[in-house]
């Protein structure tokens, strides 16, 4: 498989150094005051997950949606890279640098809920399949979006809707429709680990998250083709965008 793009957007994050410390500090400086007791225990993990989600499908969706307009995404596939292979590789280094540039702030919320080691090691790898997950969401919002404002809008919508079915905002009533779908969330196993170290409740949902890391990346793969040629649609007028 051509490697280029996964070089590509490691090359434009390690060249863009203000950038990437940006997206390391602006996390961290909003955990901060969550982490010291701004907000209930219970009601920290769900503002950590909203905020970790947000920054993972944003920085994938938008970017994308910028470059489909431009039409970098077709002139990539036309010089060799096939759409599928293009998309998963952007998403991979995407959850690769958001794992990097997330993970400070994680620890400075495990730190200050005094977790275990073995808590923030197992939070630190749910992290990392949760922002993969939503950085190929990302890429569905992307190609279903036809300019960056519906883009963003779209994205705004769907994290506090995951995270509502994930359970983030409320705990469900056992053996309902909603503790079905909490059970099968993507961030389910995410949300957990964090009530894990905060407020030691058993975690779960890492089977579904696993799920979600496999049969997603499939779908888009299967899809490539018409992701791509979807990136390159835009509506002039309504929620035309920047």
């Amino acid at each position: 498989m051509n490697s280029a793009t996964w070089s590509l957007q490691w090359r434009l994050a390690t060249t863009r150094k203000r950038v990437f410390i940006l997206n390391v500090m602006v996390p961290l400086t909003l955990v901060l005051p969550v982490a010291t007791g701004a907000v209930p225990p219970v009601a920290a993990a769900g503002v950590y997950v909203v905020l970790f989600a947000a920054f993972a499908v944003f920085g994938s969706a938008l970017p994308l949606r910028v470059d489909g307009q431009r039409g970098m995404c077709a002139r990539v596939v036309r010089a060799g890279v096939s759409p599928s292979s293009y998309l998963l590789q952007r998403a991979a280094a995407g959850a690769a640098l958001d794992t990097i540039q997330l993970t400070p702030a994680l620890l400075l919320a495990a730190f200050a809920a005094g977790a275990a080691p073995t808590q923030i090691l197992a939070a630190v790898v749910t992290l990392a399949g949760t922002v993969w997950v939503w950085g190929v969401i990302g890429i569905v919002i992307a190609a279903a979006s036809r300019s960056i404002t519906e883009t963003a809008l779209f994205a705004g919508v769907t994290v506090p809707l995951l995270a509502h079915m994930s359970g983030v905002f409320r705990t469900s009533a056992p053996e309902t429709r909603s503790a079905l779908l909490e059970g099968v969330s993507p961030l389910r196993a995410l949300h957990e680990d964090l009530l894990e170290m905060i407020i030691a409740v058993p975690s779960a949902g890492g089977v579904a998250l696993l799920i979600w890391a496999i049969l997603l990346p499939l779908l888009v793969w299967l899809l490539g083709p018409r992701l791509v040629a979807a990136l390159d649609r835009q509506t002039r007028g309504g929620l035309e965008g920047a």
